[in-house]
């Protein structure tokens, strides 16, 4: 059984700093994606500035249960946090 995130260790594993979006074809349509998974009936893109876009929130995705496993793709995606918003650069 997959134990539940809390906001620790979500901000802990994206802080890490290792991403490998090398390993992915398409790092922000794949990480939307992986957030639909949690939050199917939200608008995925909140906003978007010069080569990045903004996702839901942080506490969005730990309310609707995001496994630590997920966490990490994210991560490894190259999204990151900014001012409590999924981002990824694209």
């Amino acid at each position: 059984m997959t134990k539940l995130m809390d906001r620790r260790r979500f901000e802990e594993i994206m802080d890490n700093g290792d991403a490998f979006p090398e390993n992915y074809v398409d790092n922000a349509f794949e990480g939307l994606q992986l957030i639909k998974k949690y939050l199917p009936e939200v608008t995925l893109i909140t906003g978007a500035s010069h080569e990045i876009i903004y996702s839901v929130t942080v506490n969005e995705l730990l309310k609707a249960d995001i496994t630590e496993e997920d966490v990490f793709k994210l991560r490894d995606m190259n999204w990151m946090i900014e001012n409590d918003y999924l981002a990824c650069f694209i």
